[in-house]
């Protein structure tokens, strides 16, 4: 048994000086630091940010104003119209879980109304949603803000808001 593990330390101990002294003086492919890239980005999603993003030509709508497209990592183009008195439509997509995106408008001091809106398709797809808002601002001077969200399974929390100021 002896005679066994003095061989194999042997044999080790060769294979170990002889790799070395075949070696090339400059550093290999493997050994060199690797070389920075810009990692790939798709061009059919937008930014991750959760600042507007706003297309080349944005639509207009009846009245010839430029409407905004905002999006982030799990909304995309998403719209915001006024189409009455204290009346908005929100239309865009989600890739959020079970399909449910949540919503709060708040005019800086209050939350004024709070939902969930369901999207045609759960994540990772992305699904269409469409939904009639209607608010009241409690102050006349006021700016109200809609704030689209998905809630943390985890742990409840907001995640991945997208902050909209609602049109006058």
């Amino acid at each position: 048994m002896k005679k066994m593990l003095l061989l194999l330390l042997t044999i080790g101990l060769l294979q170990g000086c002889s790799s070395g002294t075949d070696s090339p003086s400059t550093p290999t492919e493997q050994q060199k630091p690797p070389v920075a890239t810009k990692p790939e980005t798709p061009t059919s999603e937008p930014p991750a940010t959760t600042q507007p993003t706003t297309p080349e030509k944005p639509p207009t709508n009846q009245t010839g104003q430029q409407e905004t497209v905002y999006g982030n990592d799990i909304f995309r183009n998403v719209t915001v119209k006024k189409t009455a008195q204290d009346t908005y439509e929100i239309k865009g997509q989600a890739s959020v879980f079970e399909a449910v995106l949540n919503y709060v408008v708040e005019d800086g001091h209050n939350e004024l109304t709070q939902g969930s809106v369901q999207a045609s398709t759960a994540a990772p797809d992305w699904g269409d949603f469409t939904h009639t808002l209607k608010v009241k601002k409690a102050e006349p001077n006021s700016t109200l803000t809609l704030i689209l969200f998905e809630t943390s399974m985890k742990d409840g929390s907001r995640r991945m808001e997208l902050i909209i100021p609602l049109p006058e």
